[in-house]
């Protein structure tokens, strides 16, 4: 009896061992600007931000790829991470759902899961102290990244460079 409670507390110890150097390495993964997402580690290169609006949302990208707003500002959904590809633009790309920001050909924004789609990358255009995201792919139609004053997604189809509904800050996280 001795010879297995030692084992069972011999085996408590190691699982709580474990356990302790699993959140180490998740924190060390962390402070060292990695993300572990299916067993996989995938790096960032660009800093992680919010977009928010200047009618008061935060751009979210949900998991099922669904692109939406929010006013919550502790949302972990709504942290995006800017990747430069040339000067003047930009892949973002959804923490929470590893999915990154893409416009269709109707103007509607979605969560795309391959970075090569040439419909995730967007012109980043200053305005004042804002800055407009504009569709590399659909630049000629000049459709932006736009949230309306009720919180909804703005097709590109009706937007206009200039629009209050077009203007977002970035908010390093």
């Amino acid at each position: 009896m001795d010879q297995e409670e030692e084992i069972s507390q011999t085996s408590t110890c190691d699982v709580a061992a474990s356990k302790s150097r699993l959140l180490s390495n998740e924190h060390v993964q962390k402070n060292h600007k990695s993300t572990i997402v299916d067993r996989r580690v995938l790096k960032h290169y660009g800093r992680r931000m919010k977009l928010n609006c200047r009618h008061g949302y935060n751009i979210l990208i949900l998991q099922n790829g669904i692109v939406s707003s929010s006013d919550d500002d502790i949302d972990s959904h709504c942290i995006m991470e800017f990747t430069s590809m040339s000067p003047g633009h930009v892949r973002i790309r959804g923490v929470e759902a590893n999915l990154f920001l893409a416009m269709n050909k109707d103007g509607l924004l979605y969560g795309e899961a391959d970075p090569n789609n040439n419909s995730t990358i967007f012109i980043e255009q200053p305005e004042g102290p804002y800055s407009a995201y504009l569709s590399l792919k659909y630049q000629r139609k000049k459709w932006y990244v736009a949230i309306k004053k009720n919180g909804k997604i703005k097709l590109g189809p009706t937007t206009k460079r200039g629009q209050h509904a077009t203007h977002f800050l970035t908010i390093l996280v």
